[in-house]
């Protein structure tokens, strides 16, 4: 609960940061402005101040996010967090494209705003500023190619860029100099200090952190395999929780996530690897000793209520997070109640299941759905998760905890399933496959 009203707390707080800004912007630029004859340059020449004074304040919460995006993790779970910081580069984006491009429209002069002209070094910056932020998108939108150590040098052009961007703003722009807006610029300017120290403080953490290596690859299902892992120090983390995982071979750079199966008392680090793409191949031919860059950990799919009872909902590899969720309460010796819904095509297709039929526990019971299979487990339905499947097994529905993991018409469908049964949202939670 805590950790929600601290979330909704920086929510609030960005929200009034930004309509103080946007009011400031605004006043700026009409305030002075004579609205008897307007002219199409004029409006161009108001549209390409506003872009650029949105767009910098975007460029600056964008790179801020991106720095703290590990810290943040804590109250928003770092999924939600890259995909707000997806569509929020787009805007920006936009909004910086725009700038240049309304001036042009305005003054019908081209060279002047793509030329920097060093004689007038506050508009040249803020040329150079537009080319490294081309630079650095292009490079964004091809991460997967681009070498981690290349990678972690271009992020030095985000700072390279927004002080160039702010120099610009600050020296060139006609309404910089009031209060209002030397205050915005003040902001933006410590809450990017903040961030590299925060971003190099964690990295640095992270080398502390010791090396893994693998102990084990083993194979589940005909498309899953367990990925153990063998750190050098111990490794913190919560049940529910994921990590990025990483190789430095085979032009393999981009990192990818993968969810924790070992539970926090654990030893060894075990991941759920479902094959599917280049990445994945590479990790389920390591041999025992190679190393795996391990990044994390992150997520706030955890369960910390220890009050009401769960439900957790799985879909195929889905069911990772929950076997590290259930093993943590086996541990715990809490008499929590559980349920386990999960859905697989076939009985062959079920992961960790001897784990799974191996729990004899009072509080926890499970019940496989298979939706092309006529094998008769000992607790199984056919066909899909479904209302009646949940009100079936899930005795005490309005005051559970409902946990989801799958695909997404899954979750979709569970969502609509849930929304009729007058399930709490805050009762609801959805881990999110964003990769």
């Amino acid at each position: 609960m805590l950790i929600k009203v601290k979330a909704n707390a920086i929510i609030t707080a960005l929200l009034v940061f930004l309509i103080f800004s946007l009011l400031v912007f605004a006043q700026a630029i009409f305030n002075q402005s004579d609205f008897q004859d307007l002219e199409i340059a004029l409006i161009f020449y108001w549209l390409g101040k506003l872009a650029g004074l949105i767009g910098f304040l975007f460029l600056s919460l964008l790179i801020f996010s991106g720095d703290t995006a590990r810290y943040f993790d804590r109250f928003f779970g770092l999924d939600k967090i890259i995909k707000f910081q997806r569509k929020f580069a787009l805007a920006t984006m936009i909004l910086v494209l725009a700038h240049p491009i309304f001036f042009i429209l305005s003054s019908r002069s081209i060279f002047f705003y793509i030329i920097p002209d060093f004689s007038v070094l506050p508009l040249a910056l803020g040329i150079m500023a537009f080319y490294v932020f081309i630079i650095v998108m292009a490079a964004s939108a091809a991460y997967k190619r681009i070498s981690y150590q290349l990678w972690q040098y271009l992020h030095i052009f985000t700072y390279v860029l927004f002080f160039f961007s702010l120099y610009h703003a600050v020296n060139w722009g006609s309404d910089s100099g009031g209060w209002p807006m030397r205050i915005i610029y003040l902001i933006l300017f410590l809450a990017l200090i903040g961030g590299i120290i925060y971003r190099t403080a964690y990295k640095l953490k992270q080398r502390s952190a010791g090396k893994f290596y693998v102990r084990e690859v083993k194979s589940e299902t005909k498309e899953v395999f367990t990925l153990t892992l063998k750190a050098e120090k111990k490794f913190v983390f919560r049940a529910g929780q994921f990590c990025f995982l990483r190789l430095n071979q085979n032009k393999l750079y981009a990192r990818h996530p993968f969810t924790i199966v070992s539970s926090p008392g654990e030893s060894e680090l075990r991941f759920a690897v479902k094959t599917q793409g280049r990445f994945t191949r590479a990790l389920l031919k390591l041999k025992s000793g190679d190393e795996v860059i391990v990044d994390g950990p992150f997520g706030i799919f955890t369960a910390e209520d220890r009050a009401k009872d769960l439900v957790f909902i799985a879909g195929g590899v889905g069911i990772a997070p929950f076997i590290s969720l259930i093993k943590d309460r086996l541990a715990d010796k809490k008499n929590q109640q559980v349920v386990l819904l999960y859905g697989t095509r076939k009985a062959a297709d079920i992961i960790y299941r001897e784990e799974l039929d191996g729990i004899k526990e009072a509080w926890f019971a499970k019940v496989y759905i298979l939706s092309n299979d006529s094998s008769c487990l000992a607790v199984s339905e056919a066909g899909h998760i479904n209302q009646k499947i949940i009100e079936k097994y899930v005795p005490n529905i309005s005051d559970s905890l409902f946990y989801i993991c799958g695909p997404e018409s899954m979750k979709t469908s569970l969502k609509e399933i849930l929304k009729k049964l007058k399930v709490n949202k805050q009762n609801i939670m959805i881990e999110d496959f964003f990769w």
